[in-house]
């Protein structure tokens, strides 16, 4: 029994001094790899600015499969953060005279399955032409992950040559991860009309990309393709509906305006968003009423669409205001004023309450009048207390002294109380004065100690 013990003792040892020294030859071998990297790092660092400068690496540099993975390394750290393009040209030459564009590009060809999946992702760093054929040869590959990759490297490199084989794609397929193909038809796809035989595929999926593709290219609808790109207004998928809104609404074609009138009437919300949205850069009468009409939708997503684009329609935003009022839809005057605070147009509206001409001078008070019945007070007050003009100052105070809003009243009481200069308290103290609520009695008379502290 003793020596039973003892053998499973030993036993046990050993396989502890296994483990430890298993874990030491370990670090010893890293700490070996590391340091054989830096010297590589160091070596090729030195190297650089001849490599750049035209010269080509010998063959017994790249000998060894490090040295190139570390010199891989540092141009992928360059080109990423390279901002001239004639850097980026430089770096994309030392990678292909190295051979190391080659090897990636046979890597891609012939490689084991994760090494084709990695060689795919660096040739869309490099951005390199020459690994067009291969990247459009990959797309035919039956593992998802590398059609995937080599869709999105295509996309990086941006050029029309992969064009013909991204509609090939998809016209066999759906791609797994759509949004990748989208990227990368926009990018390589310069000719829109390339995109109508697959507006009129039988498959739901491959119109919708199409569609998108067209809204978000960047080149411009040339005028021959209107008739055909109108066309998709009455498609039945109301996806397709709403990326033509889109479409029309960068057309810059007159005859674009009564179709998005008609869209923005659509049963589906969100392409009477997207039609709305269009309908900013048109400036006709027709458009004013259907943005006008919009500002009551039932969805206040599209109110608030309209809102934004009310604020880059309208001349007068008074006029605006005015009939937003009349419609009687707080939520519509709340989402204008609004877009009209952030673009700054209320501020801006101030010293036009001073203009020679009256009929701007009107417009600007019945602008400023509306925006403090509907509570949009502050920009005035910080106007009366911080506007670079005192003429101004005046100017907003009378108008806001005509207000009768008891929110006001108690906001000029609570900014009586801190107003740093008897000039501004003064001022303060002759709005709240005259305020039809306080004339009136229903607030009650200022508080003795709030009269004496300002």
């Amino acid at each position: 029994m003793l020596q039973w013990s003892w053998a499973i003792l030993a036993a046990f040892i050993g396989i502890l001094g296994a483990m430890f020294a298993f874990i030491l030859g370990r670090r010893a071998w890293r700490a070996y790899v590391f340091r054989r990297r830096d010297r590589y790092r160091e070596y090729w660092q030195l190297r650089f600015p001849s490599l750049l400068s035209g010269g080509v690496p010998s063959a017994q540099e790249m000998q060894s499969a490090e040295a190139g993975e570390v010199l891989e390394s540092l141009l992928l750290n360059r080109l990423e953060t390279a901002v001239e393009e004639e850097e980026q040209k430089r770096l994309d030459e030392v990678f292909e005279r190295s051979g190391l564009l080659e090897h990636r590009i046979q890597m891609l060809r012939r490689g084991a399955r994760w090494d084709r999946l990695h060689s795919a992702a660096i040739l869309g760093q490099v951005r390199c032409a020459a690994a067009i054929p291969a990247l459009e040869k990959a797309l035919t590959d039956p593992w998802p992950p590398l059609r995937s990759e080599a869709l999105r490297s295509l996309g990086r490199i941006g050029s029309p040559v992969a064009g013909p084989a991204l509609l090939t794609f998809l016209r066999q397929g759906m791609p797994e991860e759509p949004t990748i193909w989208l990227d990368a038809a926009v990018d390589c796809i310069s000719d829109v009309g390339a995109f109508l035989p697959l507006l009129e595929d039988a498959r739901e999926e491959v119109r919708i990309l199409a569609a998108r593709a067209v809204a978000e290219s960047p080149q411009p609808i040339p005028s021959p393709l209107f008739d055909s790109l109108s066309s998709l207004a009455f498609d039945p998928n109301p996806e397709v509906r709403a990326q033509a809104m889109r479409v029309l609404g960068r057309s810059g074609e007159g005859r674009a305006v009564p179709l998005l009138v008609a869209g923005a009437l659509d049963d589906v919300w969100f392409v009477r968003l997207r039609a709305v949205a269009a309908l900013a850069t048109a400036s006709t009468a027709a458009a004013l009423e259907a943005v006008l009409r919009a500002s009551g939708d039932p969805d206040f997503r599209v109110r608030q669409r309209a809102a934004v684009t009310l604020a880059s329609l309208a001349a007068r935003p008074a006029q605006v205001l005015e009939w937003l009022v009349n419609m009687q839809d707080r939520y519509a005057v709340e989402g204008f004023l609004s877009q009209l605070a952030r673009s700054g147009l209320l501020w801006r509206a101030l010293p036009l309450l001073l203009a020679a001409e009256e009929s701007r001078r009107q417009d600007a008070e019945k602008l400023l009048s509306g925006a403090v019945a509907a509570g949009y007070y502050q920009i005035l007050l910080n106007a009366v207390e911080t506007h670079p003009e005192w003429r101004v100052r005046r100017a907003v105070a009378h108008l806001l002294a005509q207000a009768d809003n008891p929110d006001l009243v108690t906001e000029l009481q609570r900014r009586l109380r801190s107003a740093p200069t008897p000039r501004l308290r003064h001022l303060l103290r002759g709005i709240l004065s005259r305020q039809p609520v306080m004339q009136r009695g229903e607030m009650g008379e200022m508080d003795d100690s709030l009269a004496r502290r300002s």
